[in-house]
C-alpha cells in the first residue's frame, strides 16, 4: 500500500534548525525561564477547604432547581407577596392619620366624646331643636288636657350623646329580651307549683321563703339577659303632685335639653283616669352605677328629689316584662332607691341585685382564669 499524503521530512526540520526563535529570543525567553517566582506554584484551589457533607445530610439533600430569570425587578416581586403585602397593609393603618376625635365638653371633669343626637325630629309631642324648651313648654304645656292629642308622652332629648351611649343603642334587642325573659318566669312559675305541690298545707309565707333562692336566681338572670340583649336603660321615676307637675317637668327639661341629666326625659300627658303624672329621666345603662348616681345628684341640685322624698329608678327590662310593684313573682320592681345611694345604706351594697350580679360575674371570671 502507497503512503499518501505523507511528506518526506529530510532537510526540513534538524537540531541546529531555528525553530525556536533567533539568537536575541532564545535568549529572552531563557532569562524568564531561570527568575524566581513571587510565590511557587500550587495546585488550584489547594488553599480552600471544603467541609464535606455528612452522610445524614447527604440522605436528606433536595434537588434545588435553577430559577428561571425574569424581567420583574426583585423589589416588586417581592411587594407582591401576601406576607409582605400584609406587612405593608398593618404598617399603613399605623400611619393612617387618626380620626377626627368629636368635640368635647367643657367642663372641668374629664369629658366624653360627644355627637350629636336628634332621634326626635318632627315628632309634634318632642322639643325640636330649632326651638327653645320654654317654646315647646308653651306649645305642649304639660297639664292640658288638650296635650293628650299628641300622645301619652312628652318628650326632651339630650341634643348630643356620648360615643359609647350612641353605640350601646345600636345593640339594643328587645324582642330576645321578651323572648328569654317570658321562658325564665314561665320556669320560675313551674318550680312554685313544684314547691306548693310538696308542701300541700304550707302558708303563703312559707312558699315565698322557700321560693327565695329560686327568686333571687330569676332576678339575677333578667339582669344578666338585659345586659346580653343590650336593653339596659333605666330611669328614675317622678311622681309629683298636680301642683307640682308643671314646675317639676320644666326643670327636668331644661336640664335635659342642656345636657345635666341623661339621654331622654318624658312626662306623661294628662289622663284623667290617673291622678299621679310620671316624669322619668332616662339612664343609657343601669349598670353604669356612677352614672346613675351622678343623675340622681342633679335631680337633687334641680329640687326635684330629696332625702325626705324618695324616688325610685326601675330598669326597662322590668318594663318590658311587665313586671311592677305588685307582680306575682314578688320580685323587687326598682333596682335603686334615692334612699339607698344617697345615705349610702350598707344593705344597697351588700344586698342589691346588681352587687349580686356583678359577685357571679366575678366568680365565673376567677374560675375561667385559674
Amino acid at each position: 500500500m502507497e503512503n499518501v499524503g505523507l511528506v518526506e521530512g529530510r532537510g526540513w526540520i534538524s537540531d541546529e534548525s531555528d525553530f525556536y526563535g533567533d539568537e536575541v529570543t532564545r535568549s529572552t525567553l531563557e532569562k524568564k525561564a531561570t527568575r524566581k517566582l513571587k510565590r511557587p506554584p500550587q495546585e488550584p484551589l489547594e488553599r480552600v477547604s471544603v467541609k464535606k457533607p455528612k452522610l445524614a445530610e447527604t440522605s436528606n439533600m433536595k434537588e434545588i432547581k435553577t430559577p428561571k430569570h425574569s424581567s420583574v425587578p426583585v423589589l416588586d416581586f417581592l411587594k407582591s407577596r401576601p406576607q409582605i403585602r400584609a406587612l405593608q397593609d398593618a404598617a399603613a393603618v399605623e400611619r393612617k392619620p387618626a380620626k377626627k376625635q368629636p368635640a368635647r365638653t367643657a367642663s372641668g371633669d374629664e369629658a366624653a366624646d360627644l355627637l350629636k343626637d336628634d332621634r326626635f325630629r318632627g315628632d309634634p309631642a318632642a322639643w325640636q331643636q330649632h326651638e327653645t324648651v320654654h317654646t315647646f313648654l308653651k306649645r305642649a304645656p304639660v297639664a292640658d288636657p288638650n296635650t293628650a292629642s299628641l300622645g301619652p308622652w312628652l318628650w326632651v332629648s339630650n341634643p348630643k350623646l356620648s360615643w359609647s351611649q350612641k353605640k350601646h343603642q345600636a345593640k339594643t334587642d328587645v324582642g330576645a329580651l321578651i323572648e328569654g325573659g317570658t321562658s325564665l318566669l314561665e320556669a320560675f312559675k313551674s318550680q312554685k307549683v313544684k314547691v306548693e305541690r310538696s308542701k300541700p298545707e304550707a302558708p303563703p309565707g312559707t312558699i315565698t321563703r322557700a321560693m327565695k333562692p329560686y327568686r333571687e336566681q330569676l332576678e339575677e338572670d333578667l339582669l344578666a339577659l338585659a345586659v346580653k340583649t343590650g336593653t339596659t336603660c333605666g330611669k328614675w321615676m317622678l311622681f309629683p303632685a298636680t301642683d307640682d307637675l308643671p314646675r317639676y317637668w320644666r326643670l327636668v327639661a331644661e336640664a335635659t335639653a342642656e345636657g345635666k341629666l341623661g339621654p331622654t326625659s318624658k312626662a306623661a300627658t294628662y289622663d284623667p283616669s290617673d291622678p299621679l303624672t310620671l316624669i322619668c329621666v332616662y339612664t343609657y345603662d343601669f349598670t353604669d352605677t356612677e352614672d346613675v348616681r351622678r343623675v340622681l345628684e342633679a335631680l337633687v341640685d334641680l329640687g326635684v328629689c330629696n332625702k325626705s322624698k324618695y324616688i325610685y329608678y326601675k330598669c326597662d327590662a322590668y318594663t318590658y316584662l311587665g313586671l311592677n310593684s305588685d307582680n306575682a313573682y314578688k320580685i323587687r320592681a326598682s333596682l335603686y332607691s334615692s334612699k339607698e345611694i344617697l345615705e349610702n345604706e350598707a344593705k344597697a351594697k351588700q344586698d342589691g341585685p346588681i352587687v349580686r350580679l356583678k359577685k357571679r360575674n366575678q366568680a365565673i371570671d376567677s374560675f375561667f382564669s385559674s
